[in-house]
């Protein structure tokens, strides 16, 4: 299947030597707590999404009512086949997340680094596919379902422990929330993405943005009139919510990669994820390439926050096998 990672050998390989054996089942519950808040955070986040795609659907059924119970029917039906047949799931990690399956070559490096992060935290990996994500980054942007997605910065640059490290931080955001409930809740709010971009567009357009900026006026205006009136209340804050979410989902973004962060020190590799965030500022060192500044809208956090991050976590816990 595209994008899986060649099966577990038929009997565990001897460790390497200097490298650390990872226990198995009894630290899986302390680790499962640790990525409890990244899921209850998109959980959170998801909720006014899904609120905004019913309503985007209900626009629909502004022409003719019809297009409404359609769209609705479509919405369903569609995610309950991305749930359920494992072929949709790939055509989403492949067309709209923009992931490769891993070659040859790099399945040889991801192969051993998935099993031994998998063996740490207790879980089959099996039940996960591994995709490629060409980029410059260290970690790989989030994905639902069993799609796990790494850089091939990551694959092509980094050695086996450290691999491994970048591995166990994509594996907590898996472990956060169940596969289902993650793709369910990412199909569900694919239509307010949508018109998302579509508003975005409209902004950027010379001639719709002026029509965009009226609209958006309007709305804001009629919510300010509804909390002027009825007070305020969680209505207000779906209305509102379109309003802060070019901020606050960032910043849910920049939480969950820190808590992943964290929860890859519980496995016993953050002194390897840290040395990951040291060698990226070394490289910019040497080519003077400063870092990006994402401000408030970058999903990511700098680099530089997460290796300050670690440090002051590594002095306050102590490694495991280390």
């Amino acid at each position: 299947m595209p994008g899986q990672v060649p099966p577990r050998p038929p009997a565990p390989l001897p460790p390497r030597p200097g490298s650390i054996v990872p226990p198995k089942l009894p630290q899986l519950p302390k680790f499962v707590r640790k990525v409890k808040p990244s899921a209850w955070i998109e959980l959170a986040v998801a909720v006014p999404w899904l609120w905004w795609s019913w309503l985007s659907i209900q626009f629909l059924g502004v022409p003719w009512r019809g297009l409404y119970w359609i769209g609705l029917a479509v919405w369903g039906v569609s995610a309950a086949v991305v749930v359920l047949h494992p072929r949709a799931e790939d055509l989403l990690a492949w067309r709209v997340h923009r992931l490769r399956p891993p070659s040859a070559w790099e399945s040889q490096r991801l192969g051993p680094a998935w099993w031994a992060v998998c063996t740490a935290a207790g879980v089959d990996p099996d039940r996960y596919r591994v995709w490629v994500h060409e980029g410059p980054e260290a970690t790989a942007p989030i994905t639902p379902g069993s799609s796990v997605a790494v850089t091939s910065w990551a694959v092509y640059s980094l050695p086996p422990r450290h691999l491994e490290a970048v591995l166990a931080h994509e594996l907590a955001h898996h472990l956060a929330v169940p596969r289902a409930v993650s793709l369910l809740l990412y199909w569900l709010a694919l239509p307010a993405r949508l018109m998302g971009r579509v508003i975005v567009f409209c902004l950027r357009h010379r001639v719709l943005s002026i029509l965009a900026k009226i609209v958006i006026g309007f709305l804001l205006v009629g919510v300010l009139g509804v909390w002027f009136y009825l007070g305020f209340s969680h209505y207000v804050v779906f209305l509102l919510s379109p309003f802060l979410a070019p901020v606050l989902a960032p910043w849910a973004g920049r939480t969950q990669e820190k808590l992943a962060d964290r929860a890859a020190v519980d496995l016993g590799y953050g002194e390897f994820l840290a040395e990951v965030f040291t060698g990226r500022e070394v490289q910019r060192a040497q080519a003077w390439h400063n870092a990006p500044r994402p401000g408030l809208k970058g999903a990511q956090p700098l680099d530089s926050v997460r290796l300050r991050a670690l440090e002051r976590l590594l002095t306050s816990t102590p490694q495991r096998g280390l």
